[in-house]
């Protein structure tokens, strides 16, 4: 009698492993047939992938046949060959937002004008586009457009020998500064604007809000 259980028991393990070897097999045939690049439109989530996994091991623990089949198929169908780090709607979305800042680039890229313009009002205008290109172009190229900006605003001071003289301008200034996070160079300016000879204290006071604001 003891005899007759163990063999019993001996045929229950060889059957299931010889299931779970079938399981593996067709696995591997869909994994052959199917190829790990191929597009999978399926909307199964990774979890759901891996429920269905643990249910597959189930079955195949329980000879239950016909859902081996039915299951194995579902996953070779939705889950087999899926990267799961980086979801088809995500990668969509990020092929989205690069077209849509080089497309803001181009068109601000556009509107620069002459590096050599002679006068301070035409790389104050750069330096503003400079400026609107870190906030709203493609975020690895901000720091390069920032230094661009700082750059513009460098020689725009220097043309004008930092004379202040033109209100509108200095307060285009000071507001670029603020956008390229560069408060200090602001204050640095306003600074020098308090020493003038008879300074505009409306004027300064103005240029104070920009900073505080």
């Amino acid at each position: 009698m003891k005899n007759q259980y163990n063999e019993s028991k001996k045929y229950r393990v060889y059957g299931v492993i010889g299931m779970v070897g079938v399981f593996l097999i067709g696995v591997l045939v869909g994994f052959i047939l199917n190829g790990t690049d191929r597009p999978n439109n399926s909307i199964m989530t990774k979890e759901q992938c891996e429920q269905l996994s643990a249910k597959m091991g189930w079955a195949v623990t329980n000879n239950r046949y016909e859902e081996i089949g039915q299951l194995n198929k579902i996953y070779s169908e939705n889950c087999l060959g899926r990267n799961f780090e980086q979801p088809q709607q995500k990668v969509e979305e990020q092929k989205l937002q690069k077209t849509t800042c080089e497309k803001i680039e181009s068109l601000l890229v556009e509107r620069l004008l002459p590096v050599d313009a002679s006068d301070s009002e035409s790389h104050v205008e750069n330096a503003k586009i400079f400026a609107t290109l870190s906030e709203k172009g493609c975020p690895e190229n901000t720091e390069d457009y920032k230094t661009l900006a700082k750059q513009e605003l460098e020689i725009a001071r220097a043309l004008n020998d930092d004379s202040l003289t033109n209100e509108h301008e200095s307060v285009e200034i000071v507001e670029t500064y603020k956008r390229l996070q560069m408060q200090a160079e602001a204050e640095r300016m306003i600074e020098k604007a308090k020493k003038l000879t008879n300074p505009a204290i409306d004027f300064i006071i103005q240029l104070e809000k920009i900073i505080e604001e």
